[in-house]
């Protein structure tokens, strides 16, 4: 009996913290540096502001994952695949947490264009679902996200993005909702190989998070990453490594309560004209 208390205060305590958490950064690249994703233009831009896909000229395919505190319970999926055309560049992505008893599910189909030399959209279509064990019904939702980018300069970047801007909620007995969520960010080139990145986001469901990133090109394709987060306080760091048209991200963040997670990802760059 305690075994099974245990195990349910575990479950109850990971949905708190983590509800609906495929709403937040995917890919290692914006994990080592501390967060910052909304103002970076990179492939796993598609998750995290899917303006940033607008300057993708390469057809790509992506994988990433996360094992948080050294729990599969808390594994973070990441698949997608982008693809440049003629006009603009599209995306699909699939994005899962959780375990075989509780797992969070979200799939996206994204489109990004280059408006003006300073302004970049791009709006995403997702489709939520979410198991709790096998003898519950899944709860199933539909929302969007959408993101700005400027160049204000050819060092400067702004983001802005927001996650689910018409509240929507689940159709359940508490009418359980899905957070709103709001980043605003900028990314400067302090020099050709060294960037300075820095965000905030806002969430309806927590306080604000301020970030803080920088990425030094140490060698031609090797890559330096740190960073950190003010909610919860968390360090990060890794390294970026491209060979051909594979590129290899590792990274890890450190929490003085919970411990340390780990990222990898990886991206598939198969070079083909636009269609």
């Amino acid at each position: 009996m305690r075994r099974n208390l245990l195990l349910i205060g575990i479950i109850l305590f990971s949905f708190k913290c983590f509800s609906w958490d495929l709403s937040g950064i995917a890919g290692t690249r914006s994990n080592a540096t501390g967060g910052c994703s909304v103002s970076l233009n990179d492939f796993w831009s598609i998750q995290n502001n899917p303006a940033g896909m607008a300057d993708y000229q390469i057809f790509g395919v992506g994988l990433s994952y996360e094992n948080r505190f050294f729990m599969k319970e808390l594994s973070f999926y990441n698949t997608a695949f982008v693809l440049p055309v003629k006009f603009g560049t599209i995306g699909l992505s699939f994005n899962r947490f959780g375990f075989e008893n509780y797992n969070e599910n979200k799939l996206g189909l994204a489109y990004a264009r280059v408006f003006c030399p300073y302004l970049k959209m791009g709006l995403k279509l997702d489709y939520l679902w979410f198991k709790f064990s096998n003898e519950y019904e899944k709860r199933r939702s539909a929302t969007f996200e959408f993101g700005i980018q400027s160049d204000i300069t050819q060092d400067l970047c702004i983001g802005v993005y927001i996650f689910n801007p018409i509240n929507v909620k689940l159709k359940t007995i508490h009418n359980e909702h899905i957070p709103i969520i709001f980043r605003f960010g900028l990314s400067y080139h302090v020099t050709k190989d060294f960037l300075a990145t820095s965000e905030v986001e806002y969430s309806t469901d927590k306080n604000m998070d301020y970030r803080f990133g920088l990425e030094y090109n140490a060698l031609k394709e090797l890559y330096l990453r740190v960073g950190l987060h003010t909610n919860p306080a968390t360090a990060s760091f890794g390294v970026g490594y491209t060979i051909d048209h594979v590129t290899i991200d590792i990274s890890a963040t450190m929490n003085q309560h919970t411990g340390v997670s780990f990222q990898s990802s990886l991206i598939f760059k198969i070079k083909e004209p636009k269609i």
